[in-house]
């Protein structure tokens, strides 16, 4: 990792969307047979495990911008 501390909740964050994923897949499939319901329920869950993933990734980001300017500064 480039810089990037991983704290608990991040850590907490990506083994969360990990499990919504691997629960997520079989109740998606042709045959699962959900109710439009249930298929909003797991889209809700997806769509904030997603939504802290991008968090994650942009703090990503915010921090290798700052080391990209502080390698900058110091040349």
């Amino acid at each position: 990792m480039t810089g990037v501390r991983q704290t608990p909740n991040r850590l907490q964050q990506l083994e969360t969307a990990a499990v919504i994923l691997c629960l997520a897949r079989p109740m998606v499939d042709d045959d699962a047979g959900l109710t439009a319901d249930e298929l909003r329920w797991i889209a809700g869950r997806l769509v904030e495990s997603l939504t802290d993933v991008l968090g994650i990734a942009a703090g990503r980001c915010e921090g290798d911008r700052r080391d990209a300017c502080s390698a900058s500064a110091g040349s």
